[in-house]
């Protein structure tokens, strides 16, 4: 099972569905989980230590330890991360002893549709996960309203991915 993140709604959602239908080509598994619609609240210390985590968090979190690897598809937000996937990875940090615990050696896929290029946000991404101690794939997927998805290389990059991934 893969699971694909999504940042925002629109564009990316659009890109999201469209690896989706990729993945189901190469018989695999995935659902998208819309970061948008889970509504979670801005994640501080005072709020986990007087309201526990959200529901919402502890089913992501089942969901993620099952998962053979993640997509994140991101929009850039001032030449960085959204604040909804900023936040996100706030909540599921929480998990266990170890913060790293649910992005250690899972394979993540970075993915992008951007007003602005990509290239900021993919960094920021690489970043991130790759200090959380994920196996980041080096080829990344960006559009942009310029440049339109190429199907042909978003399915060789995804099929890399998922041999890499098992």
């Amino acid at each position: 099972m893969i699971l694909i993140f999504v940042a925002s709604l629109n564009e990316n959602m659009k890109l999201a569905n469209i690896l989706k239908e990729q993945l189901n080509s190469f018989d695999k598994q995935s659902e998208i989980i819309n970061l948008v619609d889970l509504n979670l609240p801005m994640y501080d210390s005072y709020k986990e230590e007087h309201d526990g985590i959200p529901p919402k968090v502890n089913e992501l979190i089942e969901k993620m330890k099952k998962a053979d690897g993640y997509i994140f598809v991101s929009p850039e937000y001032n030449y960085s991360l959204p604040p909804v996937l900023v936040n996100t990875v706030a909540w599921v940090s929480r998990v266990g002893d170890d913060f790293r615990e649910l992005f250690t050696l899972k394979t993540i896929q970075l993915a992008t549709h951007s007003g602005g290029g990509g290239t900021d946000v993919m960094n920021a991404m690489r970043a991130q996960f790759t200090k959380l101690g994920s196996i980041v794939m080096p080829r990344e997927i960006i559009t942009t309203y310029q440049t339109p998805l190429r199907t042909d290389s978003s399915e060789r990059i995804l099929k890399q991915f998922v041999d890499f991934a098992k």
